[in-house]
């Protein structure tokens, strides 16, 4: 059976992932508080997207979270508000460069994926946990609040890739700036 990418331009169709995965980080964020699953977002856009390209759109889901925040959920613009959300968008940006690093091995795609998931919420946790140790909130990364966080971001990364193969299996088979294996 042979598939065809859908007709699309190519400014539209390197860009309608990341848009597509923007979309979905601010529903993410509105349902679920603004607990956004960075390191599965990280570890897609770094299977499918440029270093470059990953960043930047890591940069805007992270100003979308952080506008869902503010301007949907209400919360407060202090300092510490304004602090952690810049450590956040910091870590979201760092757990990025470590997928992206990872995605670049010669591994097989799947083990890509999963080591790059782990380097991903390894780095972002981490991140946050030093944050979290200078201003004394380390209490707030208990074992059993990681590995939550941990399970929701992998059941993200799993509806990540199902939405990805879906796509695929449409025909849209080159989107973003990588080809992906069917």
């Amino acid at each position: 059976m042979t598939t065809m990418s859908a007709p699309l331009s190519p400014l539209a169709r390197n860009w309608f992932w990341p848009a597509l995965l923007a979309v979905a980080a601010v529903g993410g964020s509105w349902a679920l508080a603004c607990v956004l699953p960075f390191a599965a977002f990280a570890a897609m856009l770094a299977m499918t997207e440029s270093r470059r390209v990953a960043l930047g759109t890591m940069a805007l889901i992270w100003l979308a979270n952080q506008a869902v925040g503010v301007v949907a959920l209400g919360y407060p613009l202090d300092v510490h508000s304004i602090g952690w959300g810049l450590a956040i968008g910091v870590a979201a940006l760092l757990a990025t460069a470590a997928a992206s690093a990872v995605a670049q091995t010669g591994s097989r795609h799947w083990l890509r994926l999963v080591l790059a998931f782990g380097a991903a919420f390894a780095v972002y946790e981490i991140a946050l946990a030093l944050v979290a140790l200078t201003t004394g909130e380390l209490a707030e990364f208990a074992p059993a609040t990681v590995v939550q966080l941990a399970e929701l971001d992998a059941a993200w990364l799993a509806a990540l890739v199902v939405l990805r193969e879906a796509l695929v299996l449409l025909g849209w088979r080159t989107l973003g700036g990588r080809r992906q294996p069917a």
